[in-house]
């Protein structure tokens, strides 16, 4: 197993941690701290019998795993306790399990992880916290929050929920975690920008923060690049793209994706668009890694030629590279007797071009992306707690950032019961 730098042991600390039998062991960090490669080393190493698991089929597809509500077959609505009745093939495979990993953990609310801790109770006929399996989360709850409608949200106050954060949930008051903070920053290396995205997650000096990125990035982005625009809605960044196409001269090619078996049928977003319309000169955004790593998920390019099965794109960091149609499966967990390992079976597939159009994209789907040259147009305004520090976290660079407008105070969105939580969880880090 590939082991991470000696200058950021997390990645160590927390498969010690897993390894010595700790009933849970959080790993949470901001953007760029290597929380991606520790999951990867945790998956090659083949510690038991594992799952990994996400809150949305897209964070799922990237992940190789299963969504939650599949998985446990869970119905996308609030159970009450005595709702939950897990089915005969899912007790099944629940009593094999020694691992759950669930990644963006920010994005999970309390009362779906309580229902995950009851499901594994009742299949495992335990009443230990979450039958006792060994949990493993993975995330940032800095970054975006979980969706709830108002309707919701008096019901699980109701329900005697605090709030609606995973860490709300009435399982983890009796289930204590090891804490594990990747603080350890990759993605930049200017310690003066990665000092102001902190001030920005944390909302620590945000007057200072905030005056330092527009004094260096209100401006026009530097010259001979095209930058990836991120703004926080649908409508605005689809309106952007729709009209760099429309710019173009030539005819369009349309790229018709392809869905078999189960993908698509819990209702979460695909992964690129189904149907996929490009000319000569579009700008796009490769989102999935070559394995022959001439690209990887966020390079940004041009198209320079569109053969019937293939797109030609001239990579803005540079070469011209063929970008073939690719097939993610939607994965089933399956216990296989023969193996005595629980395996991931492919109950569905969908093929595309593994690229999207890259003028522009909302701040929310450019999650878990590096992208070399950024423009931020916040419109109205960020409407998400931690909407404004994952479009920053983006660049790599000051030098590669640009802000169509100034960052407002009111564009800085941080739950004090989130800040107040992640001080606690890196204070009882240092006490571990």
């Amino acid at each position: 197993m590939t082991l991470p730098d000696a200058a950021d042991d997390s990645s160590v600390r927390a498969l010690q941690h897993i390894d010595a039998g700790a009933r849970g062991v959080m790993v949470l960090g901001g953007a760029g701290t290597g929380k991606t490669t520790f999951l990867h080393d945790l998956r090659r190493s083949q510690r038991g019998k594992q799952v990994f698991l996400a809150p949305t089929g897209v964070a799922a597809l990237q992940l190789g795993g299963q969504t939650i509500h599949s998985f446990f077959g869970i119905p996308p609505r609030i159970l009450h306790p005595e709702d939950v009745k897990p089915r005969v093939q899912v007790r099944r495979l629940l009593k094999k399990l020694d691992r759950l990993v669930i990644d963006e953990i920010s994005m999970v609310r309390a009362d779906l992880l309580d229902t995950v801790d009851r499901t594994l109770r009742i299949a495992r006929e335990s009443n230990v916290p979450f039958g006792g399996v060994q949990v493993v989360l993975v995330g940032d709850f800095l970054q975006l929050p979980p969706v709830v409608p108002m309707a919701e949200q008096e019901v699980l106050e109701h329900m005697g929920y605090e709030g609606p954060f995973a860490f709300h949930a009435k399982v983890l008051a009796d289930h204590p975690f090891e804490h594990v903070p990747f603080t350890v920053v990759h993605r930049q290396s200017d310690s003066e920008f990665i000092s102001h995205l902190a001030a920005i997650r944390r909302g620590w000096n945000l007057q200072e923060a905030i005056g330092a990125l527009n004094e260096a990035c209100v401006r026009p982005h530097r010259s001979g690049v095209l930058p990836v625009l991120l703004t926080p809605t649908n409508a605005r960044a689809d309106a952007y793209n729709q009209r760099g196409l429309a710019a173009l001269p030539g005819g369009e090619r349309m790229y018709e994706g392809v869905m078999k078996g189960e993908f698509g049928l819990d209702g979460d977003r695909l992964p690129v668009p189904h149907n996929l319309v490009l000319k000569t000169g579009a700008r796009v955004m490769a989102l999935r890694n070559d394995p022959a790593r001439r690209w990887v998920n966020g390079s940004v390019g041009t198209v320079a030629g569109m053969g019937a099965h293939s797109v030609l794109v001239r990579l803005d960091g540079g070469g011209t590279v063929e970008i073939e149609a690719f097939t993610w499966e939607r994965i089933r967990y399956g216990f296989d007797d023969k193996t005595g390992r629980i395996e991931g079976q492919v109950v569905g597939t969908f093929t595309q071009m593994p690229l999207a159009p890259a003028w522009a994209m909302t701040m929310h789907k450019a999650q878990g992306l590096t992208l070399e040259d950024v423009r931020i147009d916040f419109d109205n305004g960020a409407f998400a707690a931690g909407q404004s520090y994952v479009a920053l976290s983006r660049a790599r660079s000051l030098a590669g950032l640009s802000l169509v407008r100034a960052i407002r105070p009111s564009d800085i969105r941080i739950d004090r019961r989130v800040a107040a939580f992640v001080r606690d969880f890196e204070a009882g880090a240092l006490t571990n």
